[in-house]
């Protein structure tokens, strides 16, 4: 019987909810199952609740407000010292980390989910010039620990063209991964009666889940719901992952175009009920703003939405057309809500059409079960460490 490999997993994350994290926390999952595995995380107790009978072990938050490549210099420094400390045959961590490996004297393997800014602030203050000088220089230092890794595992082709320019070769495609299951027999509860109840009384559902921001299309899905709910009261724009912030704002837009009854609000949940409400939707929205790292980092609500057998409503970026074929598993458009309108409109009244994306979004998902792509994963890092160990 071969020997199980005994892997520290590092994770850290600035915010402790399951919905941001969902698709790393799946990985994590996956990894657990299939090593003797220790997590090293800044969010101690948000990690034990969602794994209660694996060993957690602490590290210090970064120091905020502190310069930011003093005190980031520090925080991996430690995060290396930490991980050469505790007995293991490998480390396995997330690219934000990666200039961690520099010091980490044990084999690394990093997963590489998204990179490249996400803001399209191009001001010339003092702040700003600062900030970029630090990108450039935590990328030069994430480079070096990437190269000094043993394999990258990256989630798109795109990412690979990118770091390839950058002189890295160690690299694996592994793209977002779905426990197909999970979405197709999905457990519902409570929280999801409203949905249930609406569909029972003939309403149309179109969902948007992950982060809702400005560069997410926040402003385009409202203008949407205003259009399409002007031609048919019974159709609902459901959002899951609201802030505090953009929930206001959502409330204001509902009283300020007379649509309480059209826009449902589940602010930020637990990414398990993430698979109940699509269960109940009829189309699902993403959409991406003109930033580089929305270029080569797909968002993984998309595979999830076909995992669940919807279609989906997308703006024209690489990361949206490179998976979904338009006309067939849903619609590549311009960031315009007429043509989101027209599109949401077309798949309500014609339910036919909707059945057949509807099945073909559901084959498309076929590709990214997590069996399959994590597995392949797990078996490189496998085969990995035993040529170390016998190299060694």
């Amino acid at each position: 019987m071969m020997e199980t490999k005994k892997l520290n997993i590092l994770f850290t994350t600035s915010h402790a909810d399951t919905l941001g994290n969902a698709c790393r926390l799946d990985m994590v999952k996956y990894l657990i199952d299939n090593f003797d595995a220790t997590i090293i995380t800044n969010q101690v107790d948000f990690v034990q609740n969602l794994f209660p009978n694996i060993d957690i072990l602490p590290i210090y938050f970064k120091e905020i407000g502190k310069v930011p490549l003093v005190s980031d210099y520090r925080y991996w420094k430690c995060i290396a010292e930490k991980l050469n400390s505790i007995p293991s045959d490998g480390v396995f961590m997330f690219h934000d980390d990666s200039p961690a490996t520099i010091w980490t004297k044990k084999p690394v393997f990093q997963y590489i989910h998204q990179y490249g800014t996400r803001a399209s602030d191009k001001s010339v203050s003092i702040k700003e010039l600062f900030n970029r000088i630090f990108i450039k220089v935590k990328h030069q230092l994430t480079i070096k620990g990437l190269r000094k890794t043993e394999i990258n595992f990256v989630v798109s082709e795109f990412l690979i063209d990118y770091f390839q320019k950058e002189g890295l070769h160690n690299l694996e495609l592994t793209p977002h991964a779905m426990e197909l299951k999970k979405f197709q027999k999905p457990l519902l509860n409570e929280n999801h009666q409203i949905l249930s109840q609406l569909k029972n009384n003939g309403y149309f559902i179109i969902t948007y889940t992950g982060w809702v921001t400005e560069n997410r299309g926040f402003q385009l899905m409202m203008d949407s719901i205003k259009e399409v709910a002007s031609c048919d009261s019974k159709i609902i724009l459901v959002i899951a992952g609201t802030d505090a912030i953009f929930s206001q704002r959502i409330i204001d837009f509902q009283k300020d175009n007379n649509l309480e009854s059209n826009i449902i609000n589940y602010g930020i949940i637990d990414a398990s009920l993430i698979p109940g409400i699509l269960h109940y939707s009829d189309v699902c929205l993403s959409f991406l703003d003109d930033v580089p790292a929305f270029h080569v980092s797909p968002p993984q609500k998309i595979f999830e939405y076909f995992a669940a057998g919807k279609p989906v409503i997308c703006n024209m970026i690489q990361t949206h057309s490179h998976f979904i074929e338009n006309g067939k598993t849903g619609y590549v458009l311009n960031m315009n809500y007429k043509e989101v309108s027209r599109a949401i409109l077309l798949l309500r009244n014609n339910p036919e059409l909707l059945k057949i994306m509807s099945v073909n979004a559901k084959k498309e998902a076929e590709k990214y079960e997590m069996k399959s792509v994590y597995g392949s994963m797990v078996e490189k890092i496998k085969i990995r460490l035993d040529e170390l160990q016998k190299n060694s």
